[in-house]
């Protein structure tokens, strides 16, 4: 039996967009940690991002997260120790728990917003004004039509 060949491996642009996004959060994650917000060097901190300005329910954030419920809690706990998140009963369902960033979470969510700032800039500097907002604006098309792309 002849072995099957081996394909050819392509470069195309899922490499490049991933390429381009591990090294935006690996400045992002540096620039946080340097500025005191170590969490957001460690797995807990991927939770930061689903939790939103008016907070979210604990079941609903593994849900986003992609994590199970025992995990999410397992990196709430250390979130809470942290000071960043807290938990609260949900004025409409006293079983449920919302969780939401402390006055020392919504601190480093405005520092992540000058980080992402600076980011952006550098991106900017290097590909100039109009590349930038080229991408941008084709991105946000991409964005808004995977679903249409997945048929």
């Amino acid at each position: 039996m002849k072995p099957t060949p081996a394909p050819e491996l392509i470069d195309h642009i899922g490499w490049d967009l991933w390429r381009v996004t591990e090294g935006w959060k690996r400045r992002f994650t540096t620039q946080m940690v340097a500025r005191g917000f170590g969490w957001f060097g460690e797995a807990r901190g991927n939770l930061v991002q689903h939790i939103g300005r008016n907070g979210i329910a604990q079941t609903a954030l593994a849900a986003k997260a992609g994590m199970t419920k025992q995990a999410v809690q397992q990196h709430l706990d250390d979130l809470v120790r942290d000071g960043a998140v807290e938990r609260v009963t949900d004025p409409d369902d006293a079983r449920r728990k919302i969780i939401r960033f402390t006055a020392l979470g919504f601190d480093a969510m405005t520092v992540a917003n000058d980080v992402k700032r600076d980011i952006e800039d550098q991106f900017r500097q290097l590909i100039g004004a109009a590349a930038m907002d080229g991408l941008t604006d084709a991105l946000r098309v991409l964005i808004a039509h995977q679903d249409d792309l997945q048929k």
